[in-house]
């Protein structure tokens, strides 16, 4: 079995926008391996696991570079040549399902879209009431769980607000800063950017609703939402468990270093990945980094899975995947 282009290209494109996730982790030739990681933020907890790792002692070489397209992606993780992978939760799900051969390993992320607006009114869920929303990735999972919080708080789309629809997460931060759009959702980095291009610019845009909180209104479980993690091709975890235990530990600990140190992890990300140092900087405090391991996650991840489901049984690949799926290191 196998998954067409074209779906890959629009799970991870809204999954890795959206996430901000963290990385990829691929097996070279001898003892030689490189993380790869997405060009946004989170991709310096991997970066710098790679620079400072206690990993680094199983293996004689490791490095981090940034992949650029989904297609590299695809390709990397279908082939196997991309052993370790950093993934939207439910895109791995979607993987797994349709047979190759990989296990979810933790999640690093915990949820990063926000409700951003220019108006200072808008608090909650019910202050959106006749007003439209500008999103990026339309049916995806941004779009789904906005859907299933509004549905929850007794609210439909068409009747009691109205969704407008962008490609992307710069499309939209373009709408906002030129006055075609005054609410909107959007993922960290581009929260952020925003409201700092914003500022530059006279335009005061608030954030306004954590989408992670009104989650877990809507549920009545935590705030938050495993978003994404590290995805690991079987034969990577039949190799090498101990560098793979050790990689686990090196989440923990870079996350917490991200976490604490802002400014530092700025530096980082704008010398690794590209985005300005203040970008991310400012950004930290709303990424939710957390590198829990995918047993721990387990039930919460299966929430999760279930209620996208409710909306697009095809999104995790049209079932709940089983326990295989969840690595236990």
């Amino acid at each position: 079995m196998s998954i067409s282009r074209r779906r890959f290209l629009s799970l991870t494109g809204a999954g890795l926008a959206a996430s901000s996730l963290p990385s990829l982790l691929s097996a070279n030739q001898g003892s030689q391996l490189t993380i790869w990681g997405p060009p946004i933020g989170p991709s310096i907890t991997l970066a710098h696991v790679a620079a400072n790792g206690t990993s680094r002692s199983h293996i004689d070489h490791l490095d981090f570079k940034v992949w650029r397209t989904p297609d590299q992606l695809r390709s990397g993780i279908i082939s196997g040549d991309m052993q370790l992978s950093g993934i939207p939760s439910y895109v791995g799900a979607n993987l797994y399902n349709k047979g190759i051969p990989v296990q979810l390993m933790n999640i690093l992320t915990w949820g990063l879209l926000y409700i951003v607006s220019t108006d200072g009114s808008i608090k909650s869920i019910a202050d959106i009431a006749g007003k439209t929303i500008t999103m990026p990735f339309k049916n995806d999972m941004p779009d789904l769980v906005f859907k299933y919080i509004t549905e929850k708080a007794g609210m439909v789309n068409g009747k009691d607000f109205t969704l407008n629809y962008a490609s992307t997460p710069l499309e939209v931060v373009q709408m906002m800063l030129s006055g075609r759009a005054d609410i909107c959702i959007l993922p960290e980095p581009a929260a952020t950017a925003a409201m700092l291009k914003g500022h530059s610019k006279g335009l005061q845009i608030h954030r306004s609703i954590s989408i992670q909180e009104a989650w877990g209104e809507a549920t009545g479980g935590s705030p938050r939402i495993p978003q994404a993690g590290l995805l690991v091709n079987r034969q990577l975890v039949d190799t090498s468990p101990d560098l793979l235990r050790a990689i686990q530990q090196d989440c923990v600990t870079s996350s917490a270093w991200a976490i604490n140190n802002p400014a530092e992890a700025g530096v980082l990300a704008q010398d690794y990945i590209g985005i300005k140092a203040k970008i991310t900087e400012k950004s930290m405090p709303f990424i939710n980094l957390d590198a829990t391991p995918a047993q721990t996650a387990k039930k919460e991840l299966e929430s999760f899975f279930a209620k996208l489901a409710e909306l697009s049984p095809a999104i995790i690949g049209g079932k709940l995947p089983d326990n295989d799926f969840y690595l236990d290191l």
